[in-house]
């Protein structure tokens, strides 16, 4: 444009500093930011907009907060923007202090806010954030119900799901993708089946994602047979389609249905990433396929040039272990270019309980006692190799140990179950759920009937 003698004007810079911030090209970015300085552009509220908007998704908060804080008069557009830069970069206390600051919040800003907490773990914030608006639309019902889902929290993403329907907010296919994948999280099937017949009843249309969400959430739940209909049906897959279908087979005792699967998948010319191998090399480890296994496990890295993951070497373990290869499965673990975790360590263990293999190094147990203070698997791991070794006096130092520290630090153990619609959630001595009173009749009369029919 410039070589044939046209003159930018606002819109031209405008437009090219959007599509410089889309591909995050700060260098050249700066250089329109120059030229916009020399022709005489630095009050012009557009493209001041566009530079904040540039250096924001750059990351670059310095020269934004720069920008922002010598214009004369600032619109909501610039203050979202500079929040979400704020949110970007960790930096929580600039992003509150700005929200506290603004002369006036619109929709958006609420919005930008509830996101910005729910990615940075704090849904807690969000959630308080949230009631206090005085109006809420679709993304703010979206943004916390997926705000939920990414802090761990299903129980609570599916609660406030049922709330939006409630007060009469119609959800859209990206809150009901996300609706899906807390039943997914919670294996809530009856749920999941309702928010089906949802999407069929008002005839939306099942993109990808949404498409997607209903396999992983039918594999999930262990409804294999509907999931692999809902596949076959999509006239679209991604590589998380494939890769939901693989896992939930995998997960579910279809082993060798997994792989089946894979091969289908390659020759539909779909690549693989990190995720499908962590569910080939689990279905390896179902099935016992230890050379399908080691030669997956070589392919990831060398066909596909994928570096293997914590997980991935978790799985290799297990297929090590299960298969009795207890020798090689420690020689992976100490060539692991990463710190081995409790899973790992629990699968060699486990391997070496099931093999009769009690060689077990010093080094070893030192590791685990190490591990023992963040998660305390660790102590039973521990346990079980010196009751393997018959080392009782180790074995009681360690319940000891368990009783004294161990339910101090750690989480208490979870599970859920779905009744007539509803996932109720129980944590271990929990006994805050609205009826625990009937609950522990129940399994005091359940314990007694066990006692009187002499039931072990």
């Amino acid at each position: 444009m410039r070589s044939n003698g046209v003159e930018e004007n606002r819109f031209t810079f405008v437009f090219v500093l959007k599509a410089y911030a889309m591909k995050l090209c700060q260098i050249e970015g700066k250089m329109i930011h120059g030229m916009v300085l020399k022709l005489g552009f630095e009050c012009d509220a557009f493209i001041n907009n566009a530079l904040i908007n540039l250096y924001s998704k750059c990351e670059d908060f310095s020269n934004a907060r720069k920008l922002f804080d010598e214009m004369p008069v600032n619109n909501v557009v610039n203050w979202n923007t500079l929040i979400t830069a704020c949110f970007s970069c960790g930096d929580l206390e600039n992003a509150r202090k700005l929200f506290d600051e603004m002369p006036e919040r619109s929709v958006e800003s609420w919005n930008a806010v509830i996101a910005g907490y729910c990615k940075l773990g704090q849904a807690d914030v969000a959630r308080t954030l949230f009631d206090e608006m005085e109006e809420k639309d679709l993304v703010s019902w979206a943004s916390m119900i997926s705000g939920y889902i990414q802090c761990g929290y299903a129980a609570k993403a599916l609660e406030l799901y049922k709330e939006m329907q409630f007060v009469g907010i119609k959800p859209d296919s990206v809150t009901i993708t996300s609706a899906l994948s807390a039943c997914a999280q919670m294996g809530a099937l009856d749920l999941g089946k309702w928010i089906h017949s949802y999407i069929i009843r008002h005839k939306l249309t099942t993109d990808v994602h949404l498409g997607t969400a209903l396999v992983d959430m039918y594999a999930k739940c262990g409804s294999i047979d509907v999931a692999m209909q809902l596949f076959r049906d999509m006239t679209y897959r991604n590589i998380c389609t494939w890769n939901a279908l693989l896992s939930g087979l995998s997960d579910h005792g279809y082993g060798l249905s997994a792989l089946e699967l894979f091969r289908e998948m390659k020759s539909f010319g779909m690549a693989p990433n990190d995720a499908t191998f962590v569910a080939v090399l689990s279905a390896c480890s179902h099935v016992g396929a230890v050379d399908e296994g080691r030669q997956q496990f070589n392919r990831m890295q060398r066909e596909f040039n994928i570096t293997p993951k914590i997980e991935h070497y978790g799985c290799m373990v297990d297929i090590l272990g299960r298969g009795g290869l207890v020798k090689e499965a420690k020689e992976l673990i100490k060539s692991m270019p990463m710190k081995p975790n409790i899973v790992i360590w629990g699968a060699f263990l486990n391997a070496c309980r099931i093999h009769g293999y009690m060689d077990i190094d010093d080094d070893i147990v030192s590791v685990l006692f190490q591990l023992a203070s963040e998660d305390g698997g660790a102590y039973v791991l521990l346990s079980n190799i010196f009751a393997a070794k018959s080392d009782w006096r180790s074995v009681e130092g360690l319940r000891k140990e368990i009783r004294e520290h161990i339910s101090e630090k750690k989480t208490p153990g979870c599970s859920s179950i779905e009744v007539n619609s509803t996932v109720h959630e129980f944590f271990v001595e929990d006994r805050l759920h609205p009826k625990w009173v009937e609950i522990n009749d129940a399994i005091m009369g359940l314990k007694q009937h066990s006692q009187t029919e002499d039931h072990t």
